[in-house]
């Protein structure tokens, strides 16, 4: 509804394709630098940077990364540079955040308790605000070529993969097809050849493990393998959440029953967005991937946040197995859509 009301102002924008994965890769990097930098100083015993009166907070070093977020995107135009603009700028929110007890207390308390709580406050607002301006709807026609347009841009040596020309297709099929900078647009990419001619290293690495995972996932008892590793994983995750609740259990006090109340209430919602994906698996691999994602995404960015302030070696090292499972996802539904899965 809120959609509705703002799309006449929305209008003169041009949304990004690449918006909802550039997103998540800022929050999954906010959330992991924020994990990060506590448990660093836990460990090393809060150590300060300066001397005689100085101290260099850590929010100074956020919002530098947040500088150099900016200038890459102001200064270039090509998807790497997007995806890396998004990381280093979840990097620096992340970091910046993390000091806001410092901001909201007299003493600069950067243990104040309800901190993690505002902190999360600021992660749910930050994901409404960009659901909101960005959303999930369908591109227009003028924002599918205008995407169109700008992909080909990207493409400077005359070349470009066929998952890429795929990609650039289907946004042209839903661009004004009586427009002559679709026609312009089609032309140029007919002229485009489907390989590099000496293709770089990364690009040999990015094809060997694409046709190693091509291999894996062709043989018969692939999806029955998936299935039993993403079942394990989740129960794992269940009891290991609920491990850490027991075993952790201190004074009852209002802000640590929420807190539990939330890890628990979290890791069950993200147990059954994968256990939706299970049930779509047989059907559709890329759309069991998406609800995987899904699921790996409520447990980095709810539930290891507030386990982490439960037990910090648990939260870590529930964030990198995570991580690496988010990773390995985001790689396997690039592959989906490249061999025309989706």
């Amino acid at each position: 509804m809120i959609e509705r009301w703002l799309k006449p102002l929305l209008r003169p924008f041009v949304r990004n394709v690449d918006a909802p994965v550039l997103f998540e890769s800022f929050f999954v990097a906010a959330v992991a630098s924020l994990l990060g930098i506590r448990a660093f100083l836990e460990f090393a015993g809060y150590p300060q940077i300066g001397s005689n009166g100085l101290h260099i907070a850590h929010v100074l070093f956020g919002g530098a990364l947040m500088l150099v977020a900016m200038l890459l995107q102001i200064g270039f135009i090509d998807r790497p540079t997007e995806q890396a603009s998004a990381v280093i700028g979840g990097l620096g929110f992340g970091t910046f955040i993390d000091e806001i007890g410092k901001f909201v207390t007299s003493d600069n308390n950067y243990l104040y308790q309800p901190a993690v709580a505002l902190i999360y406050a600021s992660f749910v607002i930050a994901f409404l605000v960009t659901r909101t301006f960005v959303g999930q709807r369908r591109l227009g026609q003028r924002e599918a070529l205008a995407n169109a347009m700008r992909l080909l841009a990207a493409e400077s040596d005359g070349a470009i993969e066929p998952p890429e020309r795929a990609r650039i297709v289907r946004l042209l099929d839903r661009a004004t097809q009586d427009s002559a900078r679709t026609r312009l647009a089609r032309e140029y990419l007919a002229t485009l050849r489907s390989e590099r001619e000496q293709p770089g290293i990364v690009e040999r690495i990015r094809e060997r493990f694409a046709k190693a995972y091509e291999t894996v996932m062709a043989a018969p008892w692939a999806n029955l393998a998936l299935t039993v590793g993403v079942i394990a994983y989740a129960v794992i995750a269940v009891i290991g959440v609920g491990a850490v609740a027991v075993l952790t259990a201190g004074p009852a006090t209002t802000n640590a029953s929420a807190a539990t109340v939330i890890q628990f209430l979290s890791t069950i919602a993200g147990a059954a967005l994968i256990a939706r994906g299970v049930i779509s698996l047989p059907s559709s691999r890329f759309a069991a991937y998406r609800w995987f994602r899904r699921g790996i995404l409520v447990w980095i960015l709810i539930t290891q946040v507030f386990v982490f302030y439960s037990s910090q070696f648990a939260g870590l090292g529930g964030l990198v197995a995570d991580l690496i499972a988010y990773g390995s996802l985001r790689y396997a539904i690039e592959r989906e859509i490249a061999a025309g899965r989706d």
